[in-house]
This record gives C-alpha cells, sequence and structure tokens, in this order.
C-alpha cells in the first residue's frame, strides 16, 4: 500500500458521499419495483422504534404478518434506529443504507483507492437490497469510533470483536444496554423469548458448513478469527453476511476475487426458486456457501499465520513473513 498516493480527506469526503447518495438512490428503486407488503431487515427495527416512542411495548408492535418473525434484535438496535423512525419507512430504508454506504466507502479509502472494489461485489449488493447492517458493522473495522454498534447485532458483532477487540464495542455495550434498560426495562427476558423463535443457524450445522473452521488454522490473524466464529454463530443464509469477510483480502487481486465470487452468487440467487421454509432451504445456502464463505476461506487459507499486532484490513503481511 506504500506505494499507492494516500486519498486527501477531502476527496475522500467527496467520494464517500456520492457512494452513498447512489446507495440511497438503489434502495429507493429497489423496493420501488417490488410488490406491496415487501419487507426490509430494518423494517421490525423502525416500527419497535416507533412504538417506543410512542411509550409502547416495541416487542408486542411488530407487524406479523407481513414480518414472519417477532423482533429478533436486542433493544439497544431499536434504541439506533429511533432516528431513522421519524422518517417514513421507504425514507429510513434508504437513508440508513445510504449513510452506512458512505461510511464504508470513506473508511475503505484511507490509504488508497483500490479498496472500494469491496462496494462493488455482490455481497454489498445484497446488503442494500436487505437494508442491512453488515456495511455499517465493516465500516466500524476501518473507523473504529463506530464499534460501539457492534453490540446491535451480537451475531456479526461478536465475530468482529474476535477479529478487531477494542475497548470501544465494550463500552458501546455496556452503554447501550444502560439506556435500553432505563427506556424499557423487560427488553432483555422479551428479546430472548422471540430469539428462541429464530430459524436461524450456525453455517457449521448445514451441508459442509463445518469446512469453515478450517479458518483456524490461521487463528493469528484477524480474518482467520473472524471466520470461524461467524461460522459458529446463528445466521441468514444470506450473501450479505458475507461483506465483513472481503476485510480478509491484503490485496487488490484478492479483493476483486472475493468481489467477483459475490456477484456470481447475486446473479445465481436471482435465478434459483425462491424458499418457503424457515431455514430458506438448501439451494440458498449453496450459493452463499461457495460465492461467500468458501471463496473467503481459501483467501485466509493463503496468509501466513503470523503474529501480527495492529494488522489491519488490506494491509499486506510483514515482508519476512508473507507467503512469496
Amino acid at each position: 500500500m506504500s506505494a499507492n498516493v494516500v486519498p486527501s480527506r477531502w476527496a475522500r469526503a467527496g467520494v464517500a458521499l456520492l457512494i452513498g447518495g447512489a446507495a440511497a438512490v438503489y434502495v429507493l428503486g429497489f423496493y420501488g419495483h417490488q410488490a406491496p407488503g415487501t419487507v426490509s431487515d430494518i423494517d421490525t427495527l423502525w416500527a419497535a422504534a416507533r412504538a417506543l416512542r410512542a411509550g409502547q411495548d416495541p416487542y408486542a408492535a411488530v407487524p406479523s404478518p407481513p414480518w414472519p418473525w417477532g423482533l429478533l434484535y436486542p433493544l439497544p438496535a431499536v434504541l439506533v434506529m429511533v432516528p431513522f423512525s421519524l422518517l417514513s419507512v421507504m425514507a429510513a430504508r434508504a437513508v440508513f443504507m445510504g449513510v452506512s454506504a458512505a461510511l464504508l466507502a470513506y473508511g475503505l479509502t484511507r490509504r488508497a483507492w483500490w479498496p472500494l472494489i469491496m462496494m462493488a461485489g455482490g455481497q454489498m449488493f445484497f446488503a442494500l437490497q436487505s437494508v442491512q447492517w453488515t456495511p455499517l458493522f465493516a465500516a466500524a473495522v476501518l473507523l473504529p469510533w463506530l464499534q460501539v454498534l457492534w453490540p446491535v447485532k451480537p451475531t456479526t458483532g461478536a465475530a468482529l470483536f474476535a477479529a478487531y477487540p477494542g475497548r470501544r464495542a465494550v463500552i458501546g455495550g455496556v452503554v447501550l444496554a444502560a439506556l435500553a434498560f432505563w427506556a424499557w426495562p423487560h427488553w432483555l427476558a422479551e428479546w430472548l423469548a422471540a430469539a428462541r423463535t429464530a430459524p436461524h443457524r450456525p453455517p457449521i450445522l448445514d451441508p459442509g458448513g463445518v469446512l469453515l473452521l478450517l479458518a483456524l488454522l490461521r487463528w493469528r490473524l484477524p480474518e482467520g478469527r473472524q471466520l470461524a466464529i461467524l461460522a459458529c454463530v446463528p445466521l441468514s443464509p444470506h450473501l450479505y453476511e458475507a461483506l465483513p469477510l472481503m476485510l480478509a483480502a491484503r490485496s487488490k487481486r484478492e479483493l476483486l476475487a472475493l468481489a467477483t465470487c459475490g456477484t456470481i452468487g447475486l446473479a445465481a440467487g436471482a435465478f434459483t426458486p425462491p424458499a418457503f421454509t424457515p431455514s430458506h432451504g438448501l439451494i440458498p445456502w449453496t450459493v452463499v456457501l461457495l460465492t461467500g464463505y468458501v471463496p473467503a476461506l481459501v483467501v485466509v487459507l493463503r496468509h501466513r499465520n503470523v503474529a501480527a499486532p495492529g494488522l489491519e484490513p488490506f494491509e499486506p503481511l510483514p515482508a519476512s513473513e508473507a507467503r512469496g
């Protein structure tokens, strides 16, 4: 990376704003062409936040249908969504993803422009279509002050914390939990009850998923720990979960390979029959495994298992330890 010209903050901010705006427009266009009643992943949080503002039980406020389950997030996630609940649900989706994409783009360009390849992969477009937290969580690796948000989705947050531990995530979790108990004292019991109804499974329990534990062979590296932990926590079998795994890339070629595989997965998912079971079925999982998780595993295993404190995403391994 040292051979690259480091982008200026103004240039990074300008590009980030353009990408954030494009992401917001994309989300508006995507949902504008969906059937009435189509929901996104933040819709439950939006409904719960509006209920909380009105002094009502946020866990009893989630409409089902159209949402098939209750509110599966802890109340700290609802608190984060309160500002967005002032908007219509369509506007909230667009603004949330616009802000998330802009922050991710700004973080990616800290040292060079080429990490923006991550924004062009199918993993990112699936996250936009689903209105997911993963772009914001990935941005937190690059902009550490955002790590206070990792506890709002403990599964993905735990994997990222294992890879990039820090005080901010712990402090953020404590502060958000305290605010949550102040806002709604009974939220923990209600959340645990709702979580027990979720159909999500750890990837290692799905066909072929146990292979992801090979990432433990690179346990000294943040990308090895991230993939191994992610394989062991309950997740949806969707491509957006693989977006933070693109941070495993340590070269332009590796990142381009991950983005290409994700784009193939996005296209394949568009041509596979819809799943009607709570677990989504074998075909969606196979697409995600082969185009999201396995390519990330291959990239992780290409790296030597070296101890390099402070090693950041896209940073090459120390010259004396890097594979020739």
